[in-house]
Parts: structure tokens; C-alpha cells; sequence
């Protein structure tokens, strides 16, 4: 009995510590993923998004950085510095020119095609998508 109540501390110590790690490992892969779907339908490096990630923007919130400079020409730079000076992200959509309602789809093809697994035929759909104007074919 008592090498019983010596082994259950040791199990749940081991517990404890290996589930964060296997956590983060899940995370890791996770984040893995969305980056290379961002890089791949933005032509982004990974350590870019990467780095607007640690300035504490979410994915979403990167796509429409993307989108914006996409489709205004604007630096990621600038886009980023709008944001942080207090606009939203329809505000600066307005400005640049780019229909607000555009961020929303674009950050609904990146993240719905990475959910699918990002073949490379719904890749190619979903960059065509995201930079059409809606009205027929891109």
C-alpha cells in the first residue's frame, strides 16, 4: 500500500508536466499550419507573420493587414501603424479605399480553406476569391 501512495504523486507529477508540452506541441502544429496558408494565399514569410503574431495581432486580424496592402498597394507597415494609432480596421479599409465588407471575406476563405486542409485546387479557389470583386469570375 505504501509504494502505492508513492507511485500516484510520481504519475500525476509526470501528468502535470507532460500535458502542457503535449499542448503546446498541438499548438505549435496548429500554428505551423496557419502561417504556411497564410504565406502560401499572401506570399508572406513566415517569419513576417510571425512577427505581426509577437506585436500581438491575431490571425484574423493579420489576414486584413494582408488583405488591405493587397489590394490598396499600402505598406504592411503603414496598415499596421493605422491600426495601432487607433483605427479599426473598416476605418482604414475607407481610407485606403477597399470595401470594409472585403476583410470579412477574405478572412473567411483563408481560415475556412486552412480548415479544409488547404489542397492546392481549394488554394487556387480561394485566392481568386479573396481578390475579386464579386462580380463573376476573378
Amino acid at each position: 500500500m505504501r509504494r502505492m501512495q508513492r507511485v500516484i504523486p510520481l504519475v500525476l507529477g509526470l501528468l502535470l508536466v507532460a500535458l502542457p508540452i503535449q499542448a503546446a506541441l498541438a499548438q505549435n502544429a496548429g500554428e505551423t499550419k496557419i502561417i504556411d496558408r497564410i504565406a502560401a494565399v499572401y506570399g508572406s514569410s513566415a517569419s513576417d507573420l510571425q512577427a505581426m503574431r509577437a506585436a500581438g495581432l491575431g490571425w484574423g486580424e493579420i489576414i486584413m493587414v494582408l488583405e488591405l496592402s493587397s489590394r490598396s498597394g499600402t505598406p504592411v507597415s503603414d496598415i499596421q501603424a493605422m491600426h495601432a494609432g487607433g483605427m479599426g480596421f473598416g476605418q482604414i479599409a475607407k481610407e485606403l479605399g477597399v470595401d470594409p465588407a472585403d476583410l470579412g471575406r477574405a478572412v473567411a476563405n483563408v481560415m475556412s480553406e486552412g480548415r479544409s486542409g488547404g489542397q492546392a485546387s481549394g488554394t487556387a479557389g480561394a485566392v481568386g476569391r479573396e481578390h475579386s470583386n464579386g462580380k463573376g469570375k476573378p
